[in-house]
Parts: C-alpha cells; sequence; structure tokens
C-alpha cells in the first residue's frame, strides 16, 4: 500500500471512511464517534486545523485519530502493529502541536512514546481512565430528597462556575462547541434540585446505540450525600428511556469514591485508557 494514511477534510467525511471501524467498538470508541457527529452536525465548534486520519491495511482501516481541541488528540486501539509508526509519521508530516494524547491501552502508551522520540520530548501519564457501560439501571438505595430537572437559563451563572471547578478537577480544558449557553439550550445539563441545585450532570456525544454521560460534579460541601448517585442514576435512566441501548462514561482510576458509585448504579467496565502528556526535556 503506498500510502497507509488517509487524511479527512472534514467530519463528515471521516466518518463516512471510519465509521464501520469505530463501530466495531463502539462503547470504547465513543469519544471520537460521537465528538466526530455533534461537529459533522455543526461545524462551528471546529478548531482552524483539525486532523482525521484513518490508517489501513490489507484488510481495512486499522486504527483512527482526530484532534479536535488545540493540542489534544484521541486515537482508537490499531489491529496492525504497524499502525501505530505509520500514525506517528503522518502526524510529524502535518506538524501538529500535540501536548496531551488520549487513548485506549496498551497503544496510547506505544504512540505516545512514539510522537515524544521523535520530537526529542518524554511521555507521561497524566491520567489513567476506566470507559463503562450501562444497560439497567440497578436498584438502588433510598437517595435523598428532591428531583432531577434540566437546567434552565436562570442557572447558567451556577453552571458556569461548576463546570469550570470540574474542568479544573479533572485537569482537561472545556470543549470548544460547548459552551454553558449552547449546553443549556441543547438540553445537555440536568441538576438535582432538593432546594436548590445540589449536583449536576450532563450527556453528549450521541453515537449510533448510546450517549456519554459527563460532567458529574457535586460542590465540595455538599459531597457524601448521595446526590451524585442520585443524578447519575436518574439521568442514565432518562437517556435510556429516549432509546439509548446503553450509556457510557469515563472515570479517574485514582478516584475509588467515583468508581464505587457508578457500578453501584449499572455500569460496568470495558476498556482501560490513559492520558499521556508529550513534555519536551529540558535542554
Amino acid at each position: 500500500m503506498d500510502r497507509p494514511v488517509t487524511r479527512y477534510s472534514t467530519p463528515r467525511a471521516f466518518l463516512d471512511g471510519a465509521g464501520p471501524f469505530l463501530l466495531r467498538a463502539e462503547v470504547e470508541n465513543n469519544l471520537i464517534l460521537g465528538i466526530t457527529a455533534d461537529l459533522a452536525d455543526d461545524p462551528a465548534g471546529l478548531i482552524s486545523n483539525p486532523y482525521f486520519a484513518t490508517v489501513s491495511s490489507a484488510e481495512g482501516v486499522s486504527m483512527a485519530a482526530f484532534q479536535t481541541l488545540p493540542g489534544r488528540m484521541a486515537i482508537t486501539r490499531e489491529t496492525d502493529p504497524e499502525a501505530v509508526t505509520a500514525l506517528c509519521e503522518d502526524v510529524q508530516e502535518a506538524g501538529l502541536v500535540i501536548d496531551a494524547i488520549l487513548g485506549p491501552d496498551p497503544t496510547v502508551e506505544r504512540f505516545a512514546g512514539a510522537i515524544a522520540a521523535a520530537r526529542n520530548s518524554s511521555a507521561q501519564r497524566h491520567m489513567r481512565q476506566r470507559i463503562h457501560e450501562l444497560t439497567a439501571v440497578e436498584s438502588l438505595p433510598r437517595l435523598p430528597s428532591g428531583r432531577l430537572r434540566q437546567a434552565r437559563l436562570e442557572d447558567s451563572a451556577l453552571v458556569a462556575e461548576w463546570l469550570t471547578t470540574f474542568q479544573v478537577e479533572i485537569g482537561e480544558p472545556a470543549p470548544v462547541s460547548r459552551t454553558v449557553a449552547h449546553r443549556i439550550d441543547a438540553g445537555e445539563l440536568y441538576l438535582w434540585d432538593d432546594n436548590g441545585p445540589r449536583s449536576m450532570a450532563g450527556w453528549s456525544g450521541k453515537t449510533p446505540h448510546g450517549i456519554r454521560v459527563n460532567a458529574v460534579y457535586t460542590p465540595r460541601e455538599l459531597r457524601g450525600r448521595g446526590y451524585a448517585t442520585a443524578t447519575v442514576a436518574a439521568l442514565s435512566q432518562l437517556l435510556l428511556n429516549q432509546g439509548n441501548r446503553f450509556c457510557c462514561l469515563y472515570t479517574d482510576l485514582a478516584n475509588p469514591t467515583s468508581n464505587a458509585i457508578y457500578k453501584r448504579i449499572g455500569y460496568n467496565p470495558v476498556s482501560d485508557a490513559s492520558v499521556y502528556l508529550v513534555v519536551r526535556r529540558e535542554t
């Protein structure tokens, strides 16, 4: 094969080329599938120089990657051992700025190491994550008083504060296209209300059969009261009732509390992923 890497100029073209490959592991690839689908429907959120690519072998697509946030790249698992090298070479040729890489273990470690070696940098694991899937909400113990409700425009200031704190706590930037106003208007954010908002959770990244739960946040002074459990359980059930076959979410493996909460609700592990930072060596 003359050129194993194919670049795509639009999110729609990327979905056409990579979609069947990505759907073979829909839960594991939910982030790439969901974000690309959102951008295909509304390209206004695209950065000026996005990168969408697949690596192919004789059997077809063997790996996919995209960059839709400045300096942030996401990759899939590879099905051909040569795919990581081919993708690394193409990324170098494209001259992309890469500060962080997210992908499934162990592929992401090898890809981050290859990129770092090519750039006189080091690859440092920043976060270990686990991707979970829920197909039914488990029977839960007594939940706190209150109810789930959709965030409204009058909640904007509080939601903005909570989202900002959430992004700081997880050490990741907010998606460019996902402003507070956009997410509230799209009906993506929900609050547990018990004489006022107590906890938050959201959804995004609709895929053909599922949807991703994210932005789960409870202020520190309100934690330990069951609000996050109630919020995620109620939102997950709502999303299943809307016709999704599954809900999925990412957890930080360094946070045993959140992992225990999600397991209690009915989320089961699917695969592990990591975020690697590409850090330039001091000269």
